[in-house]
């Protein structure tokens, strides 16, 4: 049964409530609120098409920008959730929906991912669909907190001849990395984690992102574009060489890789 959310008071004393909670709402605490029929507001701060492809059930859509600029009444208690992948706008959007009268908000640690990791329902409907996966940029994953984030590296050693691989520690100081594959399912499955996985260019993390999903740990992002994206420090498109002349162009492809 689809549990109703979205619940208006009038109690007098929720107009001067305006507050927000740095330390957010886990999974768990949320999943007991519903159960026990808790009057909450859930709010979907990702964009339109992501929240009509699969949301929280009873989730309303407010996009992380609008969320400064929305009027709403006074809701009580509110838990606000994105994608829960690094920097996706989901405290920024708490802090300004907090700053409203009548408004207790509450960030949902882990976000859609780690519901999706739970034993949470979501809307999506049943049937075929087009798989999707998690990606980040090379620049997201630069400016990205560290806390929380973990390296798996799929990459193949480089053939003879061929450039050195990428220095990751040097490239992407104070970033951990998993021990062995064992360690990275283990942290993609822990709301308190998300596992970047990193290949030659080459697919393998589309393959390893299946083999997540299907032991339910949703907790990773892919780096689109994997070791060749990283070789040019993120920047795409022709280049000089060192003779001065065009190189060729390198484009990322559907599957995150480079053509």
């Amino acid at each position: 049964m689809r549990r109703t959310l979205f619940i208006l008071f009038g109690l007098p004393a929720l107009l001067a409530w305006g507050s927000f909670s740095a330390s957010g709402l886990t999974i768990a605490e949320l999943q007991q609120q519903l159960a026990a029929g808790g009057r909450v507001t859930v709010i979907d701060v990702r964009r339109p098409a992501a929240y009509r492809q699969e949301h929280i059930p009873g989730a309303i859509n407010i996009p992380a920008a609008l969320c400064p600029l929305k009027k709403l009444p006074p809701l009580g208690a509110v838990v606000v959730y994105g994608d829960g992948l690094p920097d996706d706008n989901a405290t920024a959007a708490a802090a300004a929906l907090a700053a409203k009268p009548g408004l207790k908000v509450e960030v949902l640690q882990g976000g859609f991912a780690g519901w999706k990791s739970s034993p949470g329902l979501t809307t999506r409907r049943p049937g075929l669909k087009l798989e999707s996966f998690n990606y980040i940029t090379y620049a997201h994953l630069k400016a990205a907190r560290t806390e929380g984030l973990i390296l798996y590296d799929l990459r193949q050693p480089a053939r003879s001849g061929a450039p050195a691989l990428t220095d990751l520690n040097a490239e992407f100081p104070g970033l951990k990395h998993a021990a062995s594959r064992a360690d990275a399912v283990r942290s993609a499955a822990d709301p308190a984690s998300l596992v970047v996985l990193l290949d030659s260019g080459d697919g393998t993390a589309e393959l390893e992102a299946r083999r997540f999903k299907l032991g339910g740990a949703h907790r990773y992002v892919i780096l689109a574009g994997g070791e060749p994206i990283l070789a040019r420090h993120g920047e795409m498109g022709l280049k000089l060489n060192a003779a001065g002349t065009t190189g060729v162009a390198h484009k990322l492809s559907p599957s995150g890789g480079v053509k």
